[in-house]
Formats: structure tokens, C-alpha cells, sequence
């Protein structure tokens, strides 16, 4: 993974970017040494956004799917008995 200082970044801000463009790895931007920022080409940020929604929507079904199956199986309950088992537990 490539890094580039705050400060030279300032000074190189074209060519880091055409770099961005050619690689799939984000570039590191330094600040006093430490960590301040990763840079990503807009089609990798878009292509990591894709994949972290349909994880998220995969997740998702995966719940509703395991719901619905506690449910058929007898172990769901409904909203007035969590309501009622809520205002025991606050006591």
C-alpha cells in the first residue's frame, strides 16, 4: 500500500490521484506520521459500496428467513408480550 504525506500531497495532488486511477489499492495520507486518511479511486469506492450493500442485504433476507422460521416454529412472540415482559424487567 502506497503512502503519501499530507505535505506532499498538497504538492502532488494530480499525479497522486492519476495513480489512484491505475490501482485498486488505496493510497495512505500521513499526517505527522500517523494515519489521517485513505484515498480510494471512485470505482473502487463505488465497487466497495455495492459489495458492502448487498452483504448488508444478504444479511437482511438471512434474518427475515430465520424469523419467519421461529415464527412457524412456534418460538416468535408477539409485540404485547415483549411489551409486557419489558415493563417486568424495568420493574
Amino acid at each position: 500500500m502506497k503512502t503519501v504525506p499530507v505535505s506532499e500531497l498538497r504538492q502532488r495532488v494530480a499525479e497522486v490521484l492519476d495513480d489512484l486511477k491505475t490501482s485498486d489499492e488505496p493510497t495512505v495520507v500521513l499526517q505527522r506520521s500517523q494515519k489521517a486518511a485513505y484515498l480510494v479511486s471512485a470505482d473502487r469506492y463505488e465497487r466497495d459500496q455495492a459489495e458492502l450493500a448487498a452483504l448488508r442485504r444478504a444479511l437482511f433476507v438471512r434474518e427475515v428467513r430465520e424469523a419467519e422460521s421461529e415464527y412457524r416454529a412456534g418460538e416468535a412472540h408477539s409485540f404485547d408480550d415483549m411489551e409486557a415482559l419489558l415493563d417486568e424487567l424495568k420493574g
